[in-house]
């Protein structure tokens, strides 16, 4: 499936809030200069530190919301705090700047037909929620709109425990300002059902009209039990990676993934763009970080 992504530009990002999201996680608002192209659910964009810093190369961040205010686009981002350059960001005050590259990547098909089901673990919420907004509103299609092409979303949230459903008051504030459906579990019981987000996906989707189709986010283990659900379903399921990515363009070609058995025999290298992968690997940051679930070998992922 052929998915192009916007060109990408650099810019600066000006603080406008941060704030606590409880588990050392962190919301974070930016507006950015123009020119610079709003993102679409799934793609990310890089940070970068301004002046003399430790964290010598930016950190890619997805996109939990978009918003224009007088002719300024604001970008919201939700994260952990687990690094120096994260740790950095997280300290940052209102008016701090730092450089903002993107939008990159290719983000979630939302024009695909079907009930949308979202299915997210942890903070993988995060480009989630930007999908639900996007869904209610009005699919968009390449650069413009599918008309009328409007859909409440279900969205199951699912994490370990209480502590680390990051997010959950904003979640349930927007499904229910956009008439979605929330659904959250906990792998202890502590808050909603008990068990992980990949059974709720079983017993939610059985209440739904078909067909389906499911956009998820979420640690890589969780994204492969989702694959492992819906391909044998014939369930049409896309999943946003996570990978190492100093670059975020393919350039520096560190953030491979392996290609299925069945990617492998439909690639075309003459169909395949320079900063893309080769027969063997894909590039989560050009041809990612949304695949399709049945393009990934799941067996040599991490």
């Amino acid at each position: 499936m052929s998915r192009a992504a916007p060109a990408w530009r650099q810019s600066t990002g000006r603080v406008l809030a941060r704030a606590g999201a409880g588990a050392a996680h962190h919301w974070l608002e930016l507006e950015v200069e123009p020119p610079f192209e709003a993102p679409r659910p799934g793609q990310f964009v890089q940070l970068l530190l301004r002046g003399t810093s430790p964290a010598l190369l930016p950190r890619p961040m997805s996109v939990t919301g978009v918003a224009r205010r007088r002719g300024a686009l604001r970008l919201r981002f939700l994260f952990a705090a687990v690094g120096t350059g994260t740790r950095m960001l997280a300290a940052l005050g209102p008016g701090a700047f730092v450089e903002v590259l993107g939008p990159l990547g290719c983000g979630f098909p939302l024009a695909a037909p079907g009930t949308p089901v979202l299915v997210a673990g942890g903070r993988g919420v995060a480009p989630l929620l930007f999908a639900a907004d996007t869904l209610t509103r009005g699919v968009a299609g390449g650069r413009g709109r599918v008309a009328g092409d409007r859909r409440r979303p279900v969205l199951l949230f699912g994490a370990r425990s209480r502590a680390k459903l990051v997010g959950l008051a904003d979640a349930r504030r927007r499904l229910a300002a956009i008439g979605g459906r929330l659904h959250v579990c906990t792998d202890d019981g502590s808050s909603g059902s008990k068990g992980n987000v990949v059974s709720l996906l079983e017993r939610v989707a059985a209440g739904l009209e078909p067909p389906l189709v499911v956009h998820a986010c979420g640690p890589h283990a969780m994204l492969k039990a989702v694959a492992r659900w819906a391909v044998p379903r014939g369930v049409p399921a896309f999943v946003a990676m996570e990978s190492v990515m100093a670059c975020g363009t393919g350039v520096c070609r560190g953030c491979p993934l392996p290609r299925s058995a069945a990617a492998r025999t439909a690639f075309d290298p003459a169909a395949v763009p320079a900063l893309h992968g080769n027969r063997d690997w894909a590039m989560c940051c050009t041809e990612g970080p949304v695949f399709a679930a049945g393009d990934l070998d799941w067996e040599r992922i991490e």
